[in-house]
C-alpha cells in the first residue's frame, strides 16, 4: 500500500501542524487505505494527483483528532448520587462510533475529491 502523502508535504504544502512526524506514518497509511477504499482504487500508484494527496492529509488529521479524543473524553453532565456521567459526543443516538468516524472522514476528503472524477459510484 501507498502512503499517498509525506511528512513533508503534509507540513509544506498542506500547511499542517496538528500531527507530530513520529505519529504521522501510522496515520497517513489508515487514511490513504481509507482514500483509496472512497476512490474505489482507481488511483494509480505511480502519478498521485495533488487532491488526492490534500484529502489523505485532511482524512489522516481528522483521524488523529478521533484518536486523541478517544484518549480525552470532555464531560458533559456528572451527577455525584448513584453516580451517572455524561460524555460529549458527535454521534447521534443509535449511531455507532465507526459510522459517526466514517462520515467525519468522507467529509474530510469529499471537497478535494468532488470535482475530480474519482469518488463516481456508476461505471465508466
Amino acid at each position: 500500500m501507498v502512503e499517498y502523502a509525506d511528512y513533508t508535504f503534509y507540513t509544506d504544502t498542506f500547511h499542517g501542524s496538528t500531527i507530530p512526524e513520529a505519529a504521522f506514518s501510522s496515520v497517513i497509511l489508515r487514511a490513504s487505505v481509507y482514500v483509496k477504499y472512497i476512490t474505489f482504487g482507481r488511483i494509480e500508484d505511480t502519478e498521485i494527483p495533488e487532491e488526492v494527496r490534500l484529502a489523505a492529509c485532511e482524512v489522516s488529521e481528522v483521524m488523529y483528532k478521533a484518536d486523541a479524543e478517544g484518549e480525552q473524553k470532555e464531560k458533559k453532565s456528572e451527577t455525584v448520587g448513584n453516580v451517572s456521567v455524561s460524555y460529549v459526543t458527535e454521534q447521534q443516538d443509535g449511531q455507532t462510533r465507526e459510522a459517526a468516524a466514517a462520515k467525519k472522514q468522507y467529509a474530510a476528503a469529499y471537497p478535494y475529491l468532488i470535482h475530480t472524477g474519482l469518488l463516481y459510484r456508476g461505471c465508466r
